[in-house]
């Protein structure tokens, strides 16, 4: 059973922008039942983490928000919700579940919506990753790899994704244990990227609304054409394209 707590993860201390006020209104009419755990540097101790000290320092915090949001999960379970997530339902029907995930619009799981009880396997497999892992390289740029794509490459090493076709139902009948199932995207993430559509169908949860503040015009750019060429030829085709213009 998945306990009704909401992660939030606020780093920099700074007041919510409206935006980010209107988001966290609506888990309060919606999810007025459950807590709200604020992951602040009064909660989690930056120095436990070379990661997230090194993040939190280059107030990069969303990266330093990746690791904290499966140190929550896996040590308390719960939901953790990006801050920049529309709540519109209760996310009551999902307790039952061991976990639940979504997937986002370019077919990676999406990271600003995750539920799931305390111990979750996948869920440390993400968690490790970051074991001994430094935000700044020795170069000093940063890693700024994208945390659903990091999901894709650690959670099959455990076992496999499997994307679940007819939504809620159908995941209950799935064998949770053997796989890491994910839900259609319709359920926390009908907006496109790219163009800022929405579409809203009766399975809706929530919206991600995408507000990536650490992002530079430069890396918008890049992201929304890198979401074009994923729908269009695959994940694993972009990410191979990538490798190899590394390695030149």
């Amino acid at each position: 059973m998945i306990p009704k707590q909401i992660h939030l993860c606020w780093l920099s201390g700074d007041p919510y922008p409206a935006k980010i006020e209107k988001c966290l209104a609506s888990w309060q009419k919606h999810l007025p039942d459950y807590e709200v755990v604020l992951w602040d540097t009064k909660r989690f101790d930056l120095e436990s983490s070379p990661w997230v000290k090194q993040a939190f320092e280059a107030k990069k915090y969303a990266f330093a928000a990746d690791y904290i949001r499966f140190y929550a999960l896996y040590n308390y379970g719960g939901i953790y919700l990006d801050s920049d997530v529309e709540v519109l339902r209760s996310f009551d029907p999902l307790l039952g579940l061991p976990y639940f995930a979504g997937a986002e619009t370019a077919g990676t799981i999406e990271a600003a919506v995750l539920g799931a009880e305390k111990g979750c396997d996948w869920v440390k497999q993400c968690l490790d990753y970051y074991e001994g892992r430094r935000f700044v390289r020795e170069d000093g740029s940063y890693d700024i790899r994208m945390l659903p794509e990091i999901m894709q490459e650690q959670i099959p090493k455990l076992k496999p994704i499997v994307k679940v076709e007819g939504g809620l139902e159908a995941l209950k009948r799935k064998d949770l244990d053997e796989a890491v199932c994910i839900l259609p995207r319709e359920y926390f993430s009908p907006k496109v990227f790219d163009s800022r559509k929405v579409e809203l169908t009766p399975d809706t949860y929530a919206i991600h609304h995408y507000q990536n503040s650490w992002f530079s015009p430069k890396a918008f750019a890049y992201y929304r054409v890198r979401t074009f060429f994923v729908n269009l030829f695959g994940y694993r085709f972009v990410r191979s394209v990538e490798r190899l213009i590394r390695r030149k």
